[in-house]
């Protein structure tokens, strides 16, 4: 019935990995950001920085960035830039469509400051993300 679904259960990431190694570059502001949000953090480095998909892509979720050991999120950067709400809807479906499109890649869990979260090693997705948050 879908009512008693459970997380889809991801293998445990190496702590010798690459992906492991990425995670590590951005351990600090990610455990800042874990203790601000009590949502799902899906987690998708990048190099020297990460993407962060908050709640539960693809259908209702936030988006930050952990940037030079900084976090910040999608809707503040975006109207610091002065994008109205209509435009600030369509950058949040072209991170829908980014996501869609990258459903089948490599998913890990790893725990963080005490919390389970989903690591994503998905260049092709940190791409995409980085492209428009860029745009802004």
């Amino acid at each position: 019935m879908g009512l008693f679904r459970r997380k889809p259960k991801h293998p445990d990431l190496d702590p010798s990995s690459p992906v492991a190694k990425q995670i590590q570059e951005v351990e600090v502001p990610l455990k800042e950001l874990i203790q601000q949000v009590s949502d799902t953090l899906e987690v998708v480095p990048a190099d020297g920085n990460a993407y962060v998909f908050l709640g539960k892509p693809p259908k209702k979720f936030g988006v930050a960035m952990i940037e030079e050991g900084e976090v910040q999120s999608f809707v503040s950067l975006a109207k610091e830039k002065g994008l109205n709400q209509t435009q600030i809807l369509k950058l949040n479906e072209k991170f829908r469509d980014a996501y869609e499109k990258n459903m089948d890649a490599e998913r890990f869990q790893a725990n963080v400051a005490g919390k389970d979260i989903v690591v994503t090693s998905c260049q092709p997705l940190a791409q995409d993300v980085a492209q428009i948050v860029s745009s802004i």
